[in-house]
C-alpha cells in the first residue's frame, strides 16, 4: 500500500473445470473497482486489482493466496471461489480480511470472513433460524413440506435443512423425514417414490439446479403437484432459455434484489457492467452481481478502515456495520451476525409457461420486493 495505491488480491477459477461459471465473476469484481476508482478510489487511494486463478482446486487457492499476500503485499483477498476452505483458517490466524462469493461453510465460521445472504452451501453455525422461508410457503398454503438434499455437502447440507425445517414448522407445516440424493449414486425416480411416500404437498431443493431439475421434472410427470416448490439455486436467464419448460411453477429464493425490479441500485449496477464488463453479455447473473456486491463489500471495509488502514481495523470495523445494503441490492443486512440467515430475501418464481420469472410480492411489507420474517432460536 503507497498513498495512492492499495492492492488487493482477486482470485478465483479462471482454468478447470468450473471455469466457465466463475467468469462472470471477474467481469463483476472489475466493474465494482472500476466504479471505484472512477470516482476517486477509497479515501483517495486507487484501487489495485492482482488477480491469481485457483483452478478450482483448494491447493490451488492456497497458492494463489501465498502469492497475492506474499510476494504482491495485497491488502486483503476477494476470494470468488469454492476451494476457500483449507486456507480459510490460516487466513483468519493471520488477520487477512477476505470477501467473496459464499460456497462454503467457512463463509459462517471465521470473523475475517465477509460474504452476504444465504446462498447455496453456505450456512450458519449458529444454533438459529428464521421464519422467511415458512412464510413463503405458507402462503401458498403448504401442510407438509418434502426436503431433497445432497448429504455430499456435509455440515453444510446438513444445517440448511436443520433451517429450513424449523422455519417450516414455524409456520405450523409438517416436515418429512430429509430425502438424500446423491446424482452420481442416486435415481431421480427414487427421490419421487420417496417423496409421493411422504405425502408431502410442497417441495423444498437444496440442491444445484441441474440436480434438482432431473427430480422435478420426473415428479410432474408422474403426476405429483406442489403447492409450492422451492428451490436455492436456478435463478438464472440461461438456465430458463434452455430450461424453462421444466422449470415451470417453481420458486427460487435470491438474497439480492430481483433483476426485473425497476430501481436506481440495479440500473446503476447494468450501467457499471455496460461500461466496465462489456464482455459479458448478460449481466443479469447471479454470479456477476454476487462478485459486484461482495467487491462492494470489501470496499466498504477499507473505507471504514479509514485515511491508514490497518487490517484490523478493516475486519472491526466492517464487522460492526449493522446495515449493510450494498448500495441498494440487497436486503439491510446486519453483519455483526455472521453465521446466520438474513431475515429478507426475495422470491422469483417461474411462470407456467416457462418463458419468465416473476417477483412474487410480499404481502403488508415496506417493501413487496422482500420478504422478511423474524429470527428464531437464540439471539
Amino acid at each position: 500500500m503507497s498513498p495512492t495505491e492499495v492492492h488487493v488480491g482477486l482470485i478465483y477459477p479462471d482454468s478447470g473445470a468450473i471455469a466457465p461459471g466463475f467468469r462472470a465473476a471477474r467481469s463483476g469484481t472489475e466493474a465494482r473497482v472500476a466504479v471505484a476508482n472512477a470516482a476517486g478510489g477509497i479515501n483517495g487511494r486507487k484501487i489495485v486489482l492482482d488477480w491469481h486463478d485457483d483452478e478450482g482446486s483448494t491447493s490451488g487457492f492456497a497458492v494463489a493466496a501465498s502469492d497475492l499476500l506474499a510476494q504482491d503485499k495485497d491488502f486483503g483477498l476477494i476470494a470468488q471461489s469454492i476451494s476457500v476452505g483449507g486456507t480459510a483458517q490460516q487466513l483468519d490466524k493471520q488477520g487477512i480480511p477476505v470477501t467473496g462469493l459464499p460456497g462454503e461453510s467457512v463463509w459462517t465460521e471465521h470473523r475475517n470472513m465477509f460474504t452476504f445472504g444465504f446462498t447455496f452451501g453456505a450456512t450458519r453455525s449458529a444454533s438459529s433460524s428464521v421464519t422467511t422461508f415458512g412464510l413463503y410457503a405458507h402462503r401458498f398454503n403448504a401442510t407438509r413440506a418434502a426436503i431433497v438434499y445432497n448429504d455430499t455437502l456435509s455440515q453444510s447440507a446438513t444445517a440448511l435443512v436443520q433451517l429450513f425445517t424449523e422455519s417450516l414448522q414455524s409456520q405450523g407445516i409438517a416436515v418429512a423425514d430429509p430425502i438424500v440424493y446423491n446424482p452420481t449414486v442416486t435415481n431421480p425416480g427414487k427421490v419421487v417414490t420417496q417423496i409421493r411416500a411422504s405425502r408431502a404437498d410442497s417441495l423444498i431443493s437444496i440442491l444445484s439446479a441441474d440436480d434438482f431439475l432431473p427430480i422435478y421434472t420426473a415428479a410432474r410427470q408422474s403426476g405429483l403437484t406442489f403447492k409450492v416448490a422451492l428451490a436455492t439455486s436456478g435463478y438464472d436467464a440461461q438456465l430458463l432459455s434452455s430450461q424453462g419448460a421444466s422449470m415451470a411453477g417453481m420458486s427460487i429464493l435470491t438474497p439480492h434484489i430481483p433483476f426485473s425490479v425497476d430501481s436506481t441500485a440495479l440500473r446503476d449496477y447494468k450501467a457499471a457492467m455496460s461500461e466496465y464488463a462489456p464482455e459479458l453479455d448478460q449481466p443479469t447473473n447471479e454470479v456477476a452481481l454476487g462478485a459486484y456486491i461482495t467487491t462492494d463489500e470489501f470496499l466498504r471495509g477499507l473505507a471504514l478502515a479509514g485515511a491508514c488502514p490497518t487490517r484490523a481495523a478493516f475486519i472491526t470495523n466492517l464487522r460492526a456495520l449493522k446495515n449493510y445494503d450494498a448500495g441498494g441490492l440487497i436486503p439491510v443486512t446486519d453483519l455483526s451476525r455472521f453465521g446466520e440467515p438474513n431475515l429478507c430475501y426475495s422470491f422469483v418464481r417461474v411462470n407456467d409457461a416457462g418463458s419468465a420469472f416473476e417477483v412474487v410480492p410480499s404481502v403488508g411489507a415496506p417493501d413487496p420486493n422482500e420478504w422478511c420474517g423474524t429470527r428464531l432460536g437464540a439471539g
